[in-house]
């Protein structure tokens, strides 16, 4: 590749994906990139000028060691959802138990679990079928069988219950949007970004069925708004959980929620 297409790739990223993120993206991608020929990369050009996520530009995205496809009907998955990943496997080493994700898209929270646990039984769940389709294609690309269901969990119960419930649900209220960059706000589907005009709309919901969903003992694991934090706790703890912790994340962010009954 020129230096002209590598430094310019590596500018979009950064003016994309401030601080530290952006770099890693570039040299998570430089070999893909080297691969490239001129026309390709002016493709990759004009589709960062105009916004486009990295991720949707070269259809896949890196999660938890794992490569999963994604597109415009799935969010991108985040370093911080990671993080929740890697809570869930510290924490629960057991044998045979029985897993659900609320709100699956690509499918990255079930896939890195059952990668790392492949004697649990994982389940996932999402409204959208074009968002299902892309999970499926996933777990079918990296050889692991996982039960993908469609349904909306607000008037939907899911069958059976679980040991473990994860969701990194919808959590940003309509009012919010002008705080979300371009390559978020313009790109990634709505559906999975928006509560509508109550960001606690899902945690609500999932707080108010949890007793009926989980098993003895079991535990839910919830991604959260950091502004909401201790809002969605008090929330948990008024429906009858008497366990109910939130976890920073790496950058010292009030991001996960572990709720016990």
């Amino acid at each position: 590749m020129s230096h002209p297409f590598l430094a310019h790739i590596r500018q979009l990223l950064q003016e994309l994906y401030p601080g530290r993120e952006g770099d890693i993206i570039f040299r998570e991608m430089k070999e893909y990139l080297d691969q490239m020929d001129e026309p390709a990369l002016n493709d990759i050009v004009q589709r960062l000028e105009r916004n486009e996520p990295w991720q949707y530009v070269v259809g896949h995205a890196w999660f938890y060691g794992l490569e999963l496809k994604v597109n415009s009907s799935v969010l991108i998955p985040r370093m911080e959802t990671e993080e929740l990943v890697h809570l869930i496997l510290s924490e629960n080493g057991q044998e045979g138990l029985k897993v659900l994700d609320i709100g699956t898209g690509s499918g990255c929270i079930p896939l890195a679990l059952k990668f790392n646990r492949a004697h649990w039984d994982v389940s996932a769940c999402d409204v959208s079928d074009e968002a299902l389709k892309i999970a499926e294609a996933n777990a079918t690309a990296c050889g692991m069988h996982i039960s993908f269901f469609q349904a909306d969990i607000l008037v939907q119960e899911p069958p059976g219950r679980y040991d473990i419930i994860v969701s990194n649900p919808p959590y940003i209220s309509n009012r919010e949007s002008a705080l979300m960059p371009p390559h978020v706000l313009e790109y990634e589907p709505r559906l999975a970004l928006f509560s509508g005009e109550d960001p606690q709309l899902f945690y609500r919901h999932i707080a108010s069925r949890g007793a009926d969903w989980l098993k003895e003992e079991g535990v839910i694991y919830l991604e959260l708004n950091e502004f909401h934090a201790d809002e969605t706790s008090k929330i948990f703890l008024q429906e009858g959980f008497s366990k109910v912790q939130v976890i920073s994340d790496l950058a010292g962010k009030s991001r996960m929620l572990k709720a016990q009954l």
